[in-house]
């Protein structure tokens, strides 16, 4: 097997993976769809480096060559589409021209790119590493559109930085990160180094892997992608009228009256965002959740998809971030005695006052606690700053 086909074809793998698992998060929303479109070009241009490579002659190595620039020639139109996603540029979005923006260059150069010489040059030559070819004369035309469309990013990426809500602050900097060292070592690997004659492998579809490491860093550390979904709507009425902007709390072992309430909201058009220490999926199948985000809780934090008991101040983040999304939400803890027990009650007193005041009035927050693990101080804080939720 040519090692040099080897990696191009792992890298494609990698970043369709990617994609699937991102759009399979949640299919119904634009971030999530534009960004798996952005990893399936990736993975295109992969696949299709790792075709010419291994290709037995000529004609099936330029056959190769010409399905990737479906790939690299859009990849930065969805990026920037997906970074303005991100950013909450929803006015951009709304106009015409910025989508003739995004993608009419991509159209424009993937037509010379396919069509004539001035891009890449219709012509390859078979090197140690495969089958290859050349830029064009009119190829720093293309680098510099994404050289361009880059800065557009790193903009957009500043604006999160500066004024997004902590989570988000924290999910960009790992895609800023591999998307910048994608850009930088793939620009000098695939444009710069064959244009002045150096004659060394392509690295731009490996190194590409970089902005996927990123995604997926901040998919799994700080949930990225978990996105607002509706659940089916129910065909019967609300059965629990919770007033908004207030912290609710129910007494007991099992935690199944809390769910019943929170699945009554999320089951009538209200999003809802769940932390348990039970697995998702248990919870999924117990209670019929199909589509409301639920955050795993554990003593470590360590395991895949999961927060640490003592990351409450990552805990509040996310919180703060789904209802910037939503503007009104259900949020729901069946894990507040295991919270106290692993941070002690002071701290936990200290962030359930700060959460408070940080929820708005048309937040709800419900809790599931078992008194009896409770001595009566902390009994008599919960009466006098938690609603009781007795009913149902």
């Amino acid at each position: 097997m040519n090692i040099w086909a080897l990696y191009s074809f792992i890298a494609g793998v990698i970043n369709f993976i990617l994609g699937v698992y991102v759009y399979c998060k949640n299919p119904r929303h634009p971030l999530n769809r534009i960004f798996a479109l952005f990893a399936f070009s990736l993975a295109l241009w992969g696949i299709s480096e790792f075709g010419h490579r291994i290709a037995n002659n000529p004609e099936t190595a330029i056959l190769w060559i010409k399905a990737g620039g479906f790939g690299w020639c859009f990849m930065v139109g969805f990026y920037i589409h997906f970074a303005l996603l991100f950013a909450r540029k929803t006015n951009y979005l709304k106009r015409i021209s910025t989508y003739i923006i995004l993608y009419a260059p991509c159209l424009l150069f993937l037509h010379l790119f396919l069509s004539t010489d001035l891009i890449y040059k219709q012509e390859v030559e078979k090197m140690y590493w495969g089958y290859t070819s050349f830029p064009g004369k009119f190829v720093w035309f293309y680098t510099t559109y994404y050289m361009l469309s880059y800065f557009w990013g790193i903009y957009l990426f500043i604006q999160v930085l500066k004024y997004g809500t902590p989570i988000e602050k924290k999910q960009v900097k790992p895609m800023f990160l591999g998307y910048t060292t994608t850009l930088i070592i793939g620009t000098i690997s695939n444009v710069i180094f064959p244009f002045y004659g150096v004659l060394l492998p392509e690295l731009g579809t490996i190194i590409a892997l970089a902005t996927a490491i990123g995604a997926f860093y901040s998919i799994f550390r700080y949930k990225l992608f978990i996105i607002p979904v509706k659940e089916s709507d129910a065909t019967v009425p609300l059965m629990f009228d919770l007033e908004k902007g207030t912290a609710y709390f129910t007494k007991e072992e099992s935690s199944d009256r809390a769910y019943k309430i929170f699945i009554d909201q999320v089951s009538h058009g209200i999003p809802g965002l769940c932390f348990s220490k039970f697995p998702p999926e248990k919870i999924r199948k117990k209670y019929k959740i199909l589509y409301t985000p639920i955050i795993h809780i554990t003593l470590t934090g360590r395991e895949k998809d999961t927060i640490g008991y003592k990351d409450t101040k990552f805990m509040s983040s996310t919180i703060l971030d789904f209802i910037e999304k939503t503007k009104t939400a259900t949020i729901f803890l069946d894990c507040l005695n295991e919270i106290i027990m692993i941070n002690g009650w002071e701290k936990t007193v200290s962030w359930l006052e700060e959460l408070k005041k940080k929820c708005t009035n048309s937040v709800v927050l419900l809790f599931s606690i078992n008194t009896e693990l409770l001595d009566s101080t902390q009994g008599l804080y919960l009466k006098e700053n938690l609603r009781l939720f007795s009913r149902g």
